[in-house]
């Protein structure tokens, strides 16, 4: 029996399918790779019949990544369960690194390490993602203060047990939530070893999480919910009030500093959305002047190349 199951959602994508399974498999020792193929209409089948040893379901009716997802749970056999999309690849030996951390601390729920940031075409850009710290982090996963992705976690298969499934309705932020609730229960570790490769989205890229103000906006309304947590509810008034303003307020941050990285290259519409975005999250931070000068600067910048 396999230790790690390692889930594969794919759409219509048959041609990066092969280098992520290989990545899955380098990654650990006794793992199981799990192609979900949501409803393709391609050759993704064909693409998987040749690749060998994988467990292929196919889903007949499209259900999203969420759904594909709580598939592979269901038919996953593994002790550790790790979600891959089909574009991002795990980095050799990493599953087996988390998988014997938490075999050393059995009360955590999930481990979690650092991400490289790549473009499209699989080049880093130098950038490295990492959760700053392993214990209680339910916080700061809450107020979206924690950076991770199921690209660098493996998750104790108990978990779901006890607090369910994804929920198929937070498309693109279905993670995050899974997240939080496990993290409101158990212990989460985090270790500063790379863990896996992130090709980062682009506006015009058909990458689930090319529209990064979608996502914040979906969350931000969604964590109303996720203060209702037993947890949640146990803090003072005042907290979840304080929590929620850094969060608005962090979400319209980081969508005027991508504002500011799309406006180089062009992407208008892109920017457009961020900064509607970010003025729909928190419209009296966009009032300061100061939150404008660098997306001032980066415009004019563009008008004389």
């Amino acid at each position: 029996m396999a230790t790690i199951s390692v889930i594969i959602p794919t759409h219509n994508r048959p041609h990066l399918l092969a280098r992520a399974v290989e990545s899955a498999r380098a990654a650990g020792t006794t793992v199981e790779v799990i192609v979900v193929d949501d409803a393709s209409i391609d050759a993704t089948a064909d693409v998987c019949r040749e690749l060998g040893e994988i467990k292929y379901i196919r889903l007949d009716r499209n259900q999203g990544v969420a759904g594909a997802r709580n598939v592979g749970i269901l038919e996953s056999t593994g002790q550790y369960v790790a979600f891959l999309d089909d574009d991002d690849l795990r980095l050799p030996g990493s599953l087996d690194t988390e998988a014997a951390l938490l075999d050393a601390n059995p009360e955590a729920g999930f481990v979690c390490g650092a991400m490289i940031m790549a473009d499209q075409e699989y080049q880093p850009t130098g950038e490295v993602f990492l959760p700053r710290r392993s214990g209680n982090v339910f916080w700061d996963l809450l107020e979206l203060d924690f950076p991770v992705m199921p690209l660098s976690t493996l998750i104790r298969k108990e978990c779901f047990l006890r607090i369910g499934m994804l929920n198929h309705k937070l498309e693109g932020i279905d993670d995050w939530d899974i997240f939080t609730r496990i993290a409101e229960i158990y212990p989460v570790l985090v270790t500063d070893q790379p863990m896996g490769i992130y090709r980062q989205p682009t506006p015009s890229s058909d990458q689930g999480s090319s529209s990064q103000a979608t996502q914040l906006l979906k969350a931000a309304r969604h964590q109303l919910k996720l203060l209702e947590l037993p947890l949640a509810r146990e803090a003072e008034p005042g907290m979840r009030r304080a929590i929620r303003r850094r969060t608005l307020n962090r979400c319209a941050d980081t969508l005027l500093w991508t504002a500011t990285r799309q406006l180089p290259h062009h992407e208008y519409g892109a920017v457009f959305r961020s900064v509607l975005g970010a003025l729909r999250l928190s419209p009296f931070r966009m009032a300061r002047p100061g939150a404008y000068k660098k997306l001032a600067q980066r415009l004019i910048l563009s008008h004389t190349h």
